[in-house]
């Protein structure tokens, strides 16, 4: 999958009392890289709901929409309780952000 397939599509999650869109576009791929290290180790440890992971990701899509915040606030306004209302709006953005399996390039339709 290339980054120009993604659908520019995210969804709406709140942290403390303001909301913010959970969109896995390339600002925000580039967010969770820079504070990972690695796409791919990121996404690994995303899929086991690493408390590291999903902090990680929430801090790269709040990132792009207030450049003030830090890693640490973004620590600070979770807590424990939020990890499965966030486990379902991270799999609700990444459904939203794929492409449709018939919209895929170079795939065939199955008859």
């Amino acid at each position: 999958m290339k980054a120009a397939e993604l659908k520019n599509k995210g969804i709406k999650f709140k942290l403390g009392d303001k909301e913010y869109e959970l969109k896995l576009d390339m600002n925000t791929f580039c967010e969770l890289e820079e504070v990972y290290g690695d796409l791919n180790t990121a996404f690994d440890d995303l899929q086991s709901m690493k408390l590291k992971a999903v902090r990680a990701l929430i801090y790269a899509a709040v990132k792009v929409e207030d450049e003030e915040i830090t890693l640490k606030t973004v620590g600070e306004q979770l807590g424990l309780n939020d990890l499965e209302r966030l486990g379902t709006a991270i799999n609700e953005a990444l459904s939203k952000a794929m492409p449709e399996a018939e919209d895929a390039p170079g795939e065939a339709k199955a008859t």
